[in-house]
């Protein structure tokens, strides 16, 4: 094998390989039953070719022999006349009916023998289609729930990430700067309610001021 072969067996291995990891498993299964069943059908035909030119074959061998037993008959007849000259004639083709009998049975033998062997054939494909479709819908089922479990542990997975912890952990520093903003905030509220109400103590009424001048 010269290398130029060999790099081109591994190129179409390589591709090969590619090709049935992007592939469908289920849709290679169901190619796989359509290819069958098209043999299947193919088969079918030839087999029914072979079935009828057995049935042809089989039918020329009983017209033989009933024709050999006729003119055995007519060999019978004619000697029990004294015409010996017809019983010959008469015997000539019996003998070639025999003939045509002895071939058309070797005939009929070889071509019932390959006949029975394409029915076992048949009824063995049958029963790997079925096979073969049974397990299509199992595989379908798995596939799915397969499929189906990949699809929910990436989420899972996406959700535990790192980069997913870091926003939520972002997320949760921003509301609590925000809860803290609020607290100084109303803390700063509650000194200056405070202050002014000392202040509101130490304011002079003028009124009461005034009044001590006219008193005086």
């Amino acid at each position: 094998m010269g290398i130029f072969t060999r790099m081109s067996n591994m190129i179409k291995g390589k591709v090969n390989d590619t090709l049935d990891e992007m592939e469908n498993p289920i849709e290679l299964l169901d190619q796989k039953v359509r290819d069958m069943e098209e043999q299947l059908s193919k088969a079918k035909l030839n087999s029914a070719q072979v079935l009828g030119n057995v049935h042809e074959i089989k039918k020329k061998m009983d017209n033989a022999v009933r024709s050999a037993e006729d003119f055995d008959s007519k060999v019978k007849l004619a000697m029990s006349k004294g015409n010996e000259d017809l019983a010959k004639r008469a015997l000539a083709k019996k003998v070639d009916c025999d003939r045509q009998v002895t071939t058309l049975q070797a005939t009929y033998e070889a071509s019932k023998i390959q006949a029975d062997s394409l029915k076992k054939n048949l009824a063995a494909l049958e029963a790997e289609i079925t096979k073969t479709r049974n397990y299509r819908d199992e595989a379908a089922a798995r596939y799915s729930t397969a499929e189906a479990s990949k699809q929910v542990n990436e989420i899972l997975a996406n959700v535990q990430t790192k980069t997913n912890t870091i926003q939520i952990d972002n997320i949760e520093r921003k509301i609590q700067r925000k809860e803290s903003l609020a607290q100084g905030l109303s803390e700063l509220r509650n000194v200056d309610t405070f202050d002014s109400e000392f202040e509101a103590l130490d304011t002079v009424d003028l009124d009461l001021e005034l009044e001590k001048y006219r008193n005086s």
